[in-house]
């Protein structure tokens, strides 16, 4: 269950940080971006507890 929680997680982060390429916005595409980045690395967390 935690593995399939966590390939979740990267799959929405992978598909915020894409959408954020699409952006026509300056802002709108540097939030995205922060946000899928910081989801990706949040599924690395929950895969490699301490």
């Amino acid at each position: 269950m935690q593995v399939f929680f966590a390939i979740l997680v990267f799959i929405i982060g992978i598909a915020i940080a894409t959408v954020s390429f699409k952006a026509k916005k300056e802002s709108v595409y540097y939030l995205l971006l922060s946000i899928g980045t910081a989801i990706f690395f949040l599924g690395i967390f929950i895969i490699f507890p301490k």
